[in-house]
């Protein structure tokens, strides 16, 4: 339809410029405008380690019986 319609001395560049433009429009057509996000499947290049340090002073272990002696009775044998 190109060749036909085009004057007689610009046919071969309007033929070859629309088979150029089917072509480009051919090429986004078939491969598919998306906004779907990209998916990376390998691991990122930096390490994020968030750390909570608390520095808290812990009481002294107290000696294994010392709490409970002959009057003192444990609260879960009441």
């Amino acid at each position: 339809m190109i060749w036909s319609a085009a004057p007689a001395g610009g046919r071969a560049a309007a033929t070859g410029l629309a088979a150029l433009m089917w072509a480009l429009a051919s090429i986004f057509a078939l491969r598919g405008l998306t906004l779907r996000p990209i998916v990376h499947n390998h691991p990122p290049q930096y390490q994020f380690n968030p750390a909570l340090h608390l520095h808290a002073p812990l009481p002294a272990p107290t000696p294994a019986g010392d709490d409970l002696g002959p009057d003192k009775i444990h609260p879960l044998q009441r």
